[in-house]
């Protein structure tokens, strides 16, 4: 005896979630063009400090990378489940209509104002929380998750395994904080979105885009390592989190171009090997 599931009873597919889209005000929409570059700066300005002694200037520079990205992802960023607040300034009218006549008309307070005020700070508090929950588990799992998640894959893709393992760790604590950080704010542990992020299916936004161009830039950035040019910023890790810091401003900014925002990479299949004899 066979049963089958009538359409209306088949589970139905959870649908991706859309491309994060920078929060409208206008502190936010200006803050995200300002603070690639001001990372891109300061790198810039502390490179031959990172030349000269890189477990010291990699380790003095994490936590300003750190807050500067959670300033990021506060300021600029929607947290993860948050939804558009309902608009609490338009009255119900059934319920004024309940409270204004009928036997069961509940008197209401002679001070609104005092009321709202009271209402007002609720809603603050639960915004602030709303926003403050997100970071705090970011930085969480980006430092204790994500940071030796990608020391692992830097080791597999060719970094020392039993030398400079300080060094390891850092470049994949600024490759973490660069690209890891803002996935979590926004998607949380949502399992569907990981699976799109490590499949290279999300579709482009600031926040995949950015994510996306620290792993592409830090992969480029080894190529001048093996390179007989003898020059000092050849060591390991100098030209990976080079190459990280150039694909994170890049791919924030490409991202959100009108071509790119919302597409996705598209792989193309191979033949079957029937329709390669065919041809």
């Amino acid at each position: 005896m066979t049963s089958s599931l009538s359409p209306a009873q088949a589970p139905v597919e959870k649908p991706s979630p859309p491309p994060v889209a920078i929060l409208p005000a206008q502190v936010a929409q200006i803050y995200s063009f300002v603070h690639p570059a001001l990372l891109l700066s300061l790198y810039a300005f502390r490179f031959k400090a990172l030349v000269a002694e890189p477990v010291q200037e990699l380790l003095a520079d994490l936590p300003w990378l750190a807050l500067l990205q959670l300033l990021y992802v506060i300021v600029c960023l929607p947290p993860a489940g948050s939804a558009p607040a309902a608009d609490s300034s338009v009255p119900d009218s059934k319920a004024s209509a309940r409270s204004s006549s009928g036997p069961g008309a509940v008197l209401r307070s002679s001070k609104p104002g005092l009321r709202k005020r009271h209402s007002g700070g609720k809603n603050d508090w639960s915004r602030v929380w709303a926003k403050l929950m997100p970071t705090f588990l970011s930085f969480a799992l980006t430092s204790f998750l994500a940071t030796p998640v990608l020391a692992i894959l830097l080791v597999l893709f060719g970094a020392p395994l039993t030398t400079h393992n300080v060094e390891t760790v850092l470049c994949a604590a600024h490759m973490a904080l660069l690209s890891a950080t803002p996935l979590i704010y926004v998607h949380g542990v949502d399992g569907a979105v990981w699976r799109e992020v490590w499949g290279i299916a999300r579709p482009a936004d600031a926040v995949w885009g950015s994510a996306l161009g620290t792993g592409l830039g830090a992969w480029f950035g080894a190529i001048p390592i093996p390179l007989d040019w003898d020059r000092p910023w050849q060591a390991f890790p100098i030209t990976i989190l080079t190459g990280a810091y150039i694909g994170y401003a890049l791919g924030s900014v490409i991202s959100r171009t009108p071509f790119i925002y919302g597409k996705r990479i598209q792989f193309v299949p191979e033949e079957d090997d029937d329709e390669k004899k065919t041809n």
